[in-house]
Parts: C-alpha cells; structure tokens; sequence
C-alpha cells in the first residue's frame, strides 16, 4: 500500500504542476450516484443529447455504472478553475470551455500514469461533454469515435451528482457559475 501512496502523490503532484487547481484522493463510496444527473440530460434536453458518443445514450446506464463503480476503491478528483471576464460572467462565451479543455487534457494524463502505474482498470471522466472534435461524429448518426483514446464521457452522463460529490470531498462548487468557472473531473483508481 506503501507503494500505491507514493505513486497516487506523484500523480497528484504532476497534476498539480500541469494546471489542475484542486486535485485529492477519495474513497470511490463518496462519489455521489444520482439518477436524477442523467435524467437533466434529457429534461430539457441537452444539445449534446444523442449527438455526441460520450454523452446519453451511448454510455452506460446509471445502474450499469452504479455497479461498476463499486469494484473501485479509490478516485481523483480533480478541478481546473478560472476567474472570469465580466461578459463571460453574463452569458457563457468560448472562455468558459477552456479551462473544460484544459481538465480534458489532465483526466487523461492522470488515468495514463495511473494506468502505466498498475491501475490497469484507471478509468477517466471529464466535467461537461467531451469537445475534441467541432461537432462529434454522432451529430450525424456515427459510432466511431475519431479519437477513442483521448475521448471521455462526463461524469454527468454517467449520473454522478458532480456538486454534491465535490462537496462532500471539502470542494465546494459555485453553480450557477458567477466571476469563475470550475470544471470538475474524476479518475477511478
């Protein structure tokens, strides 16, 4: 367990260095599953609803990734914050996706050291649906991701209640968002 410390502290560490401006260990039974996330995918309906294979329905059900997430025992939870322009605060622009980006980058750098560390089942979500791509290919009726292993669903899309998760682990999240945007992500270990 020694070992798997210090490995988790360097990944912290790297993702610290990398941008994130929050990144702590959990116990996988505080990562709060409610169906209700996944149900404001689709009331009111998401634009990201069936155009994009990260977000419903093309991943996992609630009950599907409920079980799942109870053979991990271990998360990072990470969070990449940005202070806001004054238009940004009013209506969202382009500068409230970037720091989105930014975690996109980090949730996999982190699976991948943790991966390449021996936590062979890492798996990664992202805050909000993935943006590699200008329009996803599921826009047009695909199933191919273009970049599969770069792409990530949202930790929304898989039911997990994002602010109460963050709350319960001492961050607190503003939402609506305000003068600052914080994006929020997730590795199972």
């Amino acid at each position: 367990m020694m070992k798997h410390k210090k490995v988790l502290d360097n990944i912290i560490s790297l993702l610290k260095e990398r941008g994130a401006s929050s990144v702590i260990l959990i116990n996988s039974a505080d990562i709060i599953i409610d169906e209700r996330v996944r149900l404001k995918c689709r009331v009111p309906v998401c634009d990201s609803y069936n155009k994009n294979l990260m977000c419903p329905p093309h991943v996992p059900s609630v009950a599907e990734f409920r079980e799942t997430l109870k053979k991990y025992k271990k998360a990072i939870l990470l969070q990449v914050s940005s202070e806001l322009s004054e238009k940004s605060a009013k209506a969202p622009t382009e500068e409230v996706f970037l720091p989105a980006r930014k975690l996109h980058e980090l949730v996999n750098l982190g699976e991948r050291e943790a991966f390449a560390a021996g936590f062979r089942f890492a798996a990664g979500f992202i805050g909000g649906c993935c943006r590699l791509c200008d329009e996803c290919i599921a826009a047009q009726g695909g199933t191919s991701c273009r970049v599969p292993f770069k792409a990530r669903p949202s930790m929304e899309a898989m039911g997990i209640d994002v602010i109460a998760t963050a709350e319960k682990a001492g961050l607190p999240l503003t939402f609506p968002i305000k003068n600052k945007v914080t994006w929020t992500g997730l590795i199972l270990l």
